[in-house]
């Protein structure tokens, strides 16, 4: 009983943060290109298995840049420089627990033909796949990153 009075306190003070305030998280959104082809890599989530990018929240003393960087590292074993530019962003929920979402900006900075590590910090609890555009959207259940991969994949500048 007392487990569910906490859930429903956690709940609503969500609400009423979520209602004023969006949090931000950074991510990186690896890609290759090579013969023609745009591929992107996408990463399951830990928790439910959802395909992702890497993302991680903002650090004190670290660029949002930097912040991807290193969250396609630990989550990816990616390496490469990370454009310092801004590509995209979109909105999307967080969920803290089952019943409570959490709204989330989402930046997103590119990450051009990555080197791949084959040990990395989260290499066990993640997988890790390079899919073209169309692959990736049909796999993602975000509709805010589906339109940065497609706006990625509109972007004849890669190929």
């Amino acid at each position: 009983m007392e487990t569910k009075s906490i859930r429903n306190w956690i709940a609503e003070a969500m609400q009423i943060f979520s209602a004023r305030n969006t949090a931000l998280q950074i991510g990186a959104l690896p890609y290759r290109t090579g013969r023609g082809t745009l591929e992107v890599c996408l990463i399951t989530s830990r928790g439910g298995g959802k395909w992702i990018i890497p993302k991680g929240w903002p650090e004190p003393g670290l660029s949002h840049a930097e912040i991807a960087a290193q969250e396609a590292w630990e989550e990816a074993g990616l390496t490469g420089s990370v454009q310092s530019n801004l590509y995209a962003s979109y909105t999307a929920s967080k969920t803290i627990e089952p019943g409570v979402e959490l709204p989330v900006r989402m930046d997103v900075y590119l990450l051009e033909n990555p080197g791949q590590a084959k040990k990395f910090p989260e290499l066990g609890q993640r997988k890790v796949k390079w899919l073209t555009i169309e692959e990736a959207a049909e796999r993602v259940d975000d509709n805010g990153l589906k339109e940065v991969l497609f706006k990625l994949g509109s972007d004849r500048r890669l190929v």
